[in-house]
């Protein structure tokens, strides 16, 4: 009997021991931690850098720093197969995705059709969104008081030269349209412009919006006369022979291959262009590089865009993505997205951050401190816009269409598409800074 009371009470001390810990001190350490803390948050992007290594290494970096698991789908690479897929995921309240990378085009209509989750309260407070480009945000963001997106990629439009054939033609910069002629007339073999660009018809309203803000004229009036005299100069440097009828079928992958060839002396293009030069090993002082905006009328003004996250409203994780959303706005999680990307950050602080050393951004810097950057001029159905803008102007340059026809029938492309968001004067105007 004895015994047996001795056993027992060797029995409830040992498993007393082994409750408390005061056992085998790495007993504790052997069981799953899901027994003592809750699962992970899930969250779900889609995004379009997902085949990104460097994108791969930040999104582990996140997970670690958010205590997170983070799974990214690819979106198509073609913008108009992406912008009817991410549409089709939104409009149908697919509850599957809960971020979307989506560029300009995509928020101008997105943000109208009741998608997206609004950030204002909880991600883009007011402290977090002076760090960004204010009138970019209230062009392209924003809509009835709410702000729709995290911009979290700059894309300046900015000016490339190959130094080479500017050498070649005795220039060390262009300065003016003069510079034009004096590159194409150095240029030796016939397939070669001194200046190249992407007109198709998609395209083409990049370059379009960037020589108005050139003229300092609007683009979403047809009838001031900058803005006609910024569409005459773009023929003139067709009729001119200036730059190639090839590029009508160009979007800017054809652009970027051709300036990587050496068929063209300078071009506008985006800073994200940087990567593929890089790749290409044509990047540098004596190549191809970044330069100063020259002066082609009386401003110096240059197109600005972003890629940015938007909050599916159908997600069921919004709690992770509110999370995710908080870090990738913050000076953190932007320094950290820029040293590991290697690309620009949307926010402006961390641009102009002497410990962020990135290819080029000496460049970056002046363009943000010295020229006029505005929004690209924005619908509601942008791609319509654009695609219908395009194919006016093509048909203007290449002599299909009177040059009064073609400002008319322009003004009224943009009287149908800003009718269709009933877009007021100070809207309007508020594209142009």
């Amino acid at each position: 009997m004895k015994c047996l009371k001795k056993s027992v009470v060797i029995f409830i001390t040992a498993v007393c021991l082994l409750i408390t810990g005061c056992g085998d001190t790495g007993s504790l350490s052997k069981l799953p931690s899901s027994s003592f803390h809750e699962d992970k948050q899930k969250l779900t992007i889609m995004h379009i850098d997902a085949d990104n290594k460097r994108f791969q290494d930040f999104i582990e970096e996140t997970e670690k720093k958010l205590d997170m698991e983070i799974t990214v789908e690819k979106c198509p690479s073609n913008a108009d197969n992406r912008q009817a897929k991410i549409s089709t995921i939104l409009a149908s309240g697919d509850k599957n995705i809960d971020l979307i990378s989506v560029n300009d085009e995509m928020i101008s209509e997105f943000k109208h059709k009741g998608y997206l989750e609004p950030l204002e309260k909880n991600v883009m407070t007011e402290e977090v969104r002076d760090s960004f480009p204010q009138k970019y945000l209230e062009s392209i963001c924003e809509e009835n008081g709410h702000i729709y997106s995290v911009p979290f990629q700059m894309d300046i439009m900015m000016f490339w030269v190959n130094q080479e054939l500017l050498k070649q033609a005795g220039l060390d910069e262009i300065k003016n349209t003069g510079d034009f002629d004096i590159l194409q007339k150095s240029l030796k073999n016939p397939d070669q412009y001194a200046y190249g660009d992407a007109w198709e018809n998609t395209h083409v309203y990049n370059s379009l919006s960037q020589f108005v803000n050139f003229w300092g004229g609007d683009y979403f009036d047809w009838t001031d006369p900058k803005t006609k005299d910024a569409a005459r100069y773009m023929k003139s440097m067709l009729d001119e022979k200036n730059t190639s009828p090839a590029q009508f079928v160009d979007q800017y992958e054809q652009m970027e291959e051709k300036f990587i060839r050496g068929k063209y002396g300078c071009v506008f293009m985006y800073t994200s262009a940087l990567g593929t030069f890089l790749d290409a090993d044509v990047y540098g002082k004596n190549k191809i590089h970044m330069a100063p905006l020259p002066v082609l009328h009386k401003k110096k003004a240059t197109n600005i865009a972003t890629w940015q996250y938007v909050l599916n409203n159908a997600s069921e994780n919004k709690d992770a993505a509110v999370r995710f959303l908080q870090y990738a706005a913050g000076y953190e999680g932007s320094t950290e997205y820029a040293k590991i990307m290697k690309s620009y950050p949307a926010r402006v602080d961390v641009i102009e951050n002497e410990d962020i050393d990135l290819e080029g951004i000496d460049m970056i810097r002046k363009y943000l401190r010295e020229y006029t950057l505005n929004a690209r001029p924005l619908c509601e159905n942008s791609m319509g816009a654009v695609s219908d803008m395009g194919k006016l102007f093509q048909g203007y340059v290449l002599g299909q269409c009177e040059e009064d026809s073609f400002f008319e029938q322009a003004q009224n492309c943009i009287n149908t598409y800003l009718s269709l968001i009933h877009i007021s004067e100070p809207t309007r105007r508020s594209y142009i800074s």
